[in-house]
């Protein structure tokens, strides 16, 4: 996967560029950044982790509920999830773009 793709399922996942804090790619395509990504998930109720582990040269992108311990095995449903990309921006582009996707047909509103 690249950053490249994991923009494209964004944009896929119905997102628009309508935020202050944003990123582009070479091409001009906007991508929003970790921290606004992040305030996605908080404004949902969830709390979004992306950290590297530099021993595969990846990131991995975790969410669950607020208060809810962050668990990468966690099974995923509607309010837990975990993806992983070749970079930190990357992973967390992708697990907005899977989160939107994932609640296309319901309103991201807090548990």
């Amino acid at each position: 996967m690249s950053l490249s793709y994991a923009v494209e399922r964004l944009y896929q996942a119905g997102w628009k560029p309508d935020h202050s804090s944003l990123q582009r790619l070479p091409d001009g395509r906007a991508y929003p950044t970790i921290a606004s990504i992040q305030n996605e998930f908080a404004a949902a109720g969830l709390r979004l982790s992306v950290k590297p582990n530099p021993a595969f040269k990846c990131a991995h992108a975790t969410w669950a509920p607020l208060g809810e311990t962050l668990d990468a095995g966690h099974l995923p449903d509607d309010r837990h999830g975990t993806v992983v990309g070749s970079s930190e921006p990357e992973a967390a582009v992708y697990a907005l773009a899977q989160f939107l996707m994932s609640h296309q047909a319901q309103p991201l509103v807090p548990a």
